[in-house]
């Protein structure tokens, strides 16, 4: 199949899965509204951990970091499309987050102060603006301005992933809140963006780079794996009302079995696999923890926010993940195939 046949299969896959939201929306806008946020945050995640990715081989250099390039770069070239998938869940907020109707489980200040729609849009337009400047202009400076650029926009990230990410997770459940959240989002979306590298960067069985792959994939999950569990330790050892209220809500069928689910693919299975250099030196058991982390990213996803909406709430964000997914693979390819670069040379020739 041609590149330009594979798009157009990709573009009409997800023609479906948008028609297919568009018509829940219309029966249960809540339902879709909810469904859409899950797949939302989820490919968020692959391409902000893209760019989080880019800033630091920029700092740091490494190998590790060219084997990944043809796959990073251009979920980078996606990311801007973020403010445009983000836009239906502004216009569904009322519906979707509590706090927009005067929840009384909310403080009348933190109401007016924060948890607000202008608020709430304003936080993360800046955040997603900030984010696609970034991936625009990165590429384009070299040298120590480009050091200096990835450096800024590290310190601008670990900001905006800490406000943004409460926003978009945690105030569906208010006044549920966690001083680690952000630092466990920031890590989880390097965890999908290596896992997603993985899975396609194009790299030869005997490079020696894929067990520098393998060994940060380790790395970043051992990470994940601290945090959220210290955060469940303080959470439980602390026995506060709101916070038990949350993880009750939870404590039963499907969402017990999505968390157990999780928590096997993200963190035990990759975990007892690439620690052992038989399986993290090799490409195709990296590719396949890749593929593992990544269902288990979207399935915790789903955990964190489909409670709030229902169990019918997990139908809807598949065809979300799928429908979003396939418009960003399909752009995603018309520039990792250079056909872009080609296209702007035909029209400069003109």
């Amino acid at each position: 199949m041609t590149a330009r046949g594979f798009r157009l299969l990709l573009f009409s896959g997800a023609a479906i899965m948008m028609a297919g939201l568009v018509v829940v929306a219309i029966l249960d806008p809540k339902m879709a509204g909810g469904g859409w946020l899950i797949g939302f945050v989820f490919w968020a995640q692959i391409l902000l951990g893209s760019l989080s990715l880019v800033m630091i081989h920029r700092l740091t250099a490494g190998r590790w970091g060219e084997i990944i390039a043809p796959v990073t770069e251009p979920a980078c070239v996606a990311l801007p499309l973020i403010v445009v998938l983000a836009v239906p869940i502004f216009i569904a907020a009322p519906t979707l987050y509590p706090w927009s109707e005067h929840a009384p489980s909310v403080r009348a200040d933190v109401l007016s102060a924060y948890l607000n729609d202008p608020a709430f849009i304003v936080r993360s337009i800046v955040a997603l603006v900030g984010w696609s400047l970034l991936a625009v202009f990165l590429p384009r400076v070299s040298g120590a301005r480009g050091q200096l650029l990835a450096a800024l926009g590290l310190l601008f990230h670990a900001v905006a992933i800490s406000f943004v990410s409460i926003d978009w997770y945690l105030t569906l459940d208010a006044p549920f809140t966690s001083s680690s959240f952000g630092a466990s989002v920031a890590i989880s979306s390097l965890v999908a963006a290596i896992a997603w590298a993985a899975i396609w960067m194009p790299a030869s069985e005997d490079d020696p780079a894929i067990g520098d792959v393998g060994a940060l994939m380790l790395t970043t999950v051992l990470g994940l794996t601290y945090v959220d569990f210290m955060a469940v330790l303080v959470i439980w050892y602390g026995d506060l009302p709101r916070e038990s209220a949350w993880f009750a809500e939870r404590d039963h069928f499907p969402w017990s079995a999505l968390s157990v689910i999780a928590f096997m693919l993200v963190s035990v299975i990759p975990t007892l696999a690439l620690i052992q250099s038989g399986f993290r030196n090799v490409l195709r058991p990296v590719r396949v923890i890749g593929v593992t982390i990544l269902c288990g990213t979207a399935i915790y996803d789903a955990y964190l926010i489909a409670p709030v909406f229902g169990p019918a709430a997990l139908a809807t964000s598949l065809l979300a993940v799928f429908g979003i997914g396939f418009v960003l693979v399909g752009i995603g390819s018309f520039f990792a195939t250079g056909e872009a670069v080609a296209a702007r040379e035909t029209i400069d020739g003109r």
